[in-house]
């Protein structure tokens, strides 16, 4: 099972062939390639606009709108927990059609290449990670290739970094597409939940992320990195390995 993208041979027509002579984005380009443009830009924008949220709120409002953003702050900082508790995944929020776009815009596809019975846990392992594990996040953390339909009863979780989730108002974007803490505590408490939950790991992880350029060669990071195997044991999951191309 993985994902395929389909990369643009752009060696004949480089954005500036000389000092004196550039080549712009043709104007006639369709509506519908202009909305995937959109939404992979305002994908990339997101966090830095709930970061100017956070400032607006400290210095542009009144004092009882900042009080209430206290209040907020506080409760992220000491009392919340829903990050490594399965989040709040809202799959109306998934299911966008503006995530057709985003996944179009690469294209990202996802090719099943055997069925998963609901009745046991899985951990998925994707390879490589590659800058910020875009095709993870298209196939796994959205509905636009179509999982829940390819893979049913398969209640998947997208594990990233702890840092994402301290952003105000960009970790509830996070924690209601399904994407979780990728910490021990968070596997294990997805993986007792029951039957068909199941957890998504980058395993290379930011070193990986390291070896994303362009080449022939796939730059796997796997030593000392057997911790997700030690979780898939302790819990009685299955392994599924992800490769991304």
């Amino acid at each position: 099972m993985h994902d395929k993208k389909h990369l643009l041979d752009t060696s004949s027509a480089s954005p500036c062939s000389s000092s004196s002579h550039r080549i712009f984005a043709p104007l006639n380009t369709p509506l519908y390639r202009r909305c995937q443009t959109l939404s992979v830009l305002v994908w990339f924008l997101m966090p830095w606009f709930c970061l100017y949220l956070t400032i607006h709120f400290f210095v542009f409002v009144s004092w009882y709108v900042t009080g209430v953003f206290l209040v907020y702050l506080t409760w992220m900082v000491m009392f919340r927990t829903y990050p490594k508790e399965g989040g709040h995944r809202q799959q109306w929020l998934r299911r966008l059609f503006w995530w057709k776009w985003f996944a179009g815009y690469f294209p990202i596809r996802l090719h099943k290449t055997c069925d998963l019975p609901s009745d046991r846990s899985y951990v998925f392992g994707y390879h490589p990670h590659g800058i910020i594990s875009l095709g993870g996040f298209g196939n796994f953390a959205t509905e636009a290739t179509g999982f829940e339909n390819l893979f049913p009863g398969i209640n998947l979780r997208f594990l990233v970094l702890n840092s994402n989730f301290q952003i105000p108002f960009y970790e509830l974007f996070l924690t209601m597409m399904g994407i979780c803490d990728a910490s021990k505590e968070s596997c294990n408490y997805i993986l007792q939940q029951g039957k068909g939950n199941s957890i998504m790991l980058a395993i290379g992880g930011s070193k990986e992320s390291l070896d994303a350029r362009p080449s022939s060669e796939c730059l796997l990071t796997l030593k000392n990195r057997k911790g997700f195997v030690k979780i898939a044991l302790v819990n009685g999951a299955s392994l599924v390995p992800v490769f991304s191309f």
